[in-house]
């Protein structure tokens, strides 16, 4: 559904998985997404979300240093999350968790490996 109107749309992807990252970047173009910022980890994701206007983030969960829920929690602590929809990506299935992660603000939550077409749908949803 490769399609003009996420042309200009800025996706900031915060993911330490190498592979993983690849994964989702050639996902993300795919759906026509052609401005995507990329952080290896939750501190360089915050400097990231300092500089650039983003319409969308997508963070992984488990990472080094700083994980995904400390990553939502400083960046809605600083305000930098008005008006930017947030998508928790992580191999953390445990229904605990995603429970956690949805009560503390985060709009979505999706389970690896990704699925491109339900990954597509929660964009959709997230992006109105």
């Amino acid at each position: 559904m490769s399609s003009e109107k996420h042309k200009n749309k800025v996706v900031l992807l915060v993911e330490d998985d190498e592979q993983s990252r690849a994964l989702l970047i050639r996902a993300l173009k795919s759906l026509g997404f052609t401005r995507i910022i990329e952080a290896e980890d939750g501190q360089s994701g915050l400097k990231k979300l300092y500089l650039n206007k983003v319409n969308l983030i997508i963070c992984d969960w488990r990472m080094p240093g700083m994980n995904g829920l400390e990553f939502y929690k400083a960046a809605e602590k600083d305000n930098l999350l008005k008006d930017i929809s947030f998508l928790m990506v992580s191999a953390e299935n445990e229904k605990e968790k995603v429970i956690v992660a949805l009560k503390a603000g985060i709009k979505d939550y999706m389970v690896k490996p990704i699925n491109v077409d339900l990954l597509e749908q929660k964009i959709e949803i997230l992006l109105g």
